[in-house]
């Protein structure tokens, strides 16, 4: 797959519009759909998409992401997409549904396909829509995806973007990683912490959480945990170079753990204060130096929520009883 950051020549395309952040289950079906398309007719397959998410031009409150964009791009090569326009929403924000569609898409791409979900929109005042996209499409094949839901015994859940960061900010984790499509994951290069861990007998390996990362609440979650091979997880986003992210990259090999997203509040005072939150996670029965390598960390099931500890024996105890958990949720999963 090769990544542009600006428009080039690229004509008679099968083009996938949308930000597709945490390409999700119903992104996936637009992404695959405009790959589909391209095979079938013997051309190539395109996304157009946008470094920040537009809305955050928009909203005076902070928009928080699924994912990285280089985890975008990763989930988006799997799919077998073969280019991808990752643009600059502020060079095409004041431009209207006609001339994005007309300058842009057509003069650029001239796609003979046009795929997109059931509410994007884009132009000034988001004036272009399926509608719009419907009626102007003489020199193009526009297909639009409905909605997908996910049913249970209880409700149906719509496949959003918006939906999943709403079941991560609350921990309904399971619910999270079913719309996704996978687990919910985040990723950093492991740092030494405050050595308290250690000191309890619990070997931790600690990373900084990514501020543009929607949270879920403080508190111990069961985890896998994915390690790196000699090639890392080094982000391989560079505009023009054939991005791949093939089996050889990743270890296929996940670890269970149990991990700590918070501000530790039994150990963090005066004499040992924490700034920030941390994530720290204890791979059960592992012992290897991982320091300075970057890991991957799956959310699976919330444990508990954080908690204040009246002694450092009463949290050493409770980390116990959390590890006990942790393996045996391992052995029946």
């Amino acid at each position: 797959m090769e990544v542009f950051s600006n428009l080039n020549v690229n004509k008679d395309l099968s083009l996938a519009l949308g930000f597709f952040d945490g390409v999700h289950i119903a992104h996936k079906k637009i992404l695959s759909t405009a790959s589909v398309l391209a095979k079938e007719n013997g051309i190539k397959s395109a996304v157009i998409t946008f470094k920040k998410s537009p809305r955050s031009y928009f909203c005076e409150n902070k928009i928080y992401n699924i994912q990285t964009l280089d985890d975008r791009l990763k989930h988006i090569e799997k799919i077998g997409i073969d280019f991808v326009y990752v643009l600059d929403f502020e060079d095409f924000r004041e431009l209207s549904a006609h001339d994005y569609l007309n300058d842009v898409l057509i003069k650029h791409f001239n796609p003979q396909f046009i795929t997109t979900g059931y509410n994007h929109t884009f132009g000034h005042q988001k004036c272009g829509n399926s509608s719009f996209l419907y009626e102007h499409q003489k020199r193009y094949k526009y297909i639009e995806i409905d909605k997908i839901r996910l049913n249970n015994d209880i409700v149906s859940t719509l496949v959003s973007s918006t939906n999943i960061k709403k079941f991560i900010e609350k921990a309904y984790i399971k619910e999270a990683n079913s719309l996704l499509g996978y687990s919910f994951s985040v990723s950093g290069t492991v740092t030494k912490g405050m050595g308290l861990a250690r000191e309890l007998g619990f070997r931790t390996a600690n990373i900084e959480w990514n501020e543009d990362i929607v949270k879920p609440p403080y508190g111990v979650y069961f985890a896998l945990v994915e390690l790196p091979n000699t090639n890392g997880f080094a982000d391989r986003y560079s505009f023009g170079y054939t991005y791949s992210c093939n089996s050889s990259t990743l270890c296929d090999k996940k670890y269970p753990a149990i991990l700590n997203w918070g501000i530790k509040p039994t150990v963090n005072n005066c004499e040992n204060p924490l700034l920030k939150p941390v994530l720290e996670v204890h791979i059960l029965n592992f012992d290897k130096d991982i320091y300075s390598n970057k890991i991957r960390v799956h959310f699976i099931k919330p444990i508990r929520e954080e908690k204040k500890f009246n002694s450092i024996k009463e949290l050493k105890q409770q980390i116990s009883a959390d590890i006990k958990l942790a393996e045996k949720f391992a052995q029946t999963n």
